[in-house]
């Protein structure tokens, strides 16, 4: 065979390669999987089109799970409509002034969650779905049970301490939001024994106390200083749309009385026994 035959064989080969590469790149490109950054995932949440929409079995808030395409990517959403405010409202705990139930909330959470640097709610965006305004979140995939069913079949964590850390953390979250809500059910354990944390529509009350001060064991260092930045110029850029005033002025009076806590069990016993470093952090 002449010599330039075999050239041009041997730059074919390299082009079929190089083309093999660029069309593997392309489908990584187009998987779910790709969307990693919250930017990404805000972007898909709220430009996606709707081409499947149906009922979850669980919750009180007809809560949709919601396939989206946008792309050539499809993916799935959880969106919640919930918007109720009520002077009073009949509770399981008994009578609640000021009842708030409101997909905003969800939106607030996860804003809230990337300024302290927790980085346990999903995403969540609003927008527009069959015509109705709701809350959107990203669908978390790898998830292998939820809280409620691992406590109900008494099954244990591999790691103990890890999932201590994480959990500690899933408490001072729920204080600083004054979550009302923090059932079993809306926290999401996934396949390498993460926590992730959903549904705060029943959150961000008015109380400058405490809910249940004795949730507060040991806190993550990040989210710790991420507490000790908030102010209120910040929480109103980043929630203002989602949390009122008022809303954000408890919200702040109780990471006083968080960091307080913190900064009280440190001069006591000592960083070790108070600071922990989260899973992720």
């Amino acid at each position: 065979m002449p010599r330039y035959c075999r050239m041009s064989l041997a730059r074919l080969s390299a082009c079929l390669v190089l083309l093999a590469g660029v069309l593997l790149s392309q489908q990584e490109a187009n998987s779910p999987g790709t969307l990693r950054s919250d930017a990404e995932r805000e972007v898909f949440l709220r430009n996606g089109k709707v081409i499947k929409a149906r009922g979850v079995s669980t919750g009180i808030n007809n809560t949709l799970r919601v396939t989206l395409e946008d792309g050539g990517i499809t993916h799935d959403a959880s969106f919640n409509d919930v918007d109720i405010a009520k002077m009073s409202f009949q509770t399981a705990d008994g009578t609640e002034l000021n009842f708030k139930d409101s997909y905003k909330f969800n939106i607030a959470a996860y804003k809230l969650d990337r300024l302290i640097g927790l980085n346990m709610v999903p995403v969540y965006v609003e927008r527009s779905v069959n015509g109705k305004r709701g809350s959107a979140s990203w669908f978390v995939d790898d998830v292998q049970m939820m809280e409620k069913d691992r406590f109900q079949k008494k099954k244990a964590p591999p790691d103990q301490e890890r999932w201590n850390d994480q959990m500690y953390q899933v408490r001072v979250f729920n204080e600083l939001v004054y979550n009302v809500d923090p059932n079993l059910g809306n926290l999401l354990i996934t396949k390498e024994w993460g926590l992730v944390m959903i549904d705060f529509t029943r959150a961000f009350r008015l109380h400058k106390t405490l809910r249940s001060p004795k949730n507060l064991v040991r806190v993550d260092r990040r989210v710790y200083e991420g507490m000790k930045k908030l102010n209120q110029d910040d929480l109103q850029r980043a929630i203002g749309q989602y949390a009122n005033n008022p809303e954000i002025q408890g919200l702040l009076a109780r990471r006083d009385k968080i960091v307080g806590f913190f900064d009280k069990e440190i001069a006591a016993k000592g960083e070790a026994a108070v600071m922990c470093t989260a899973p992720g952090h």
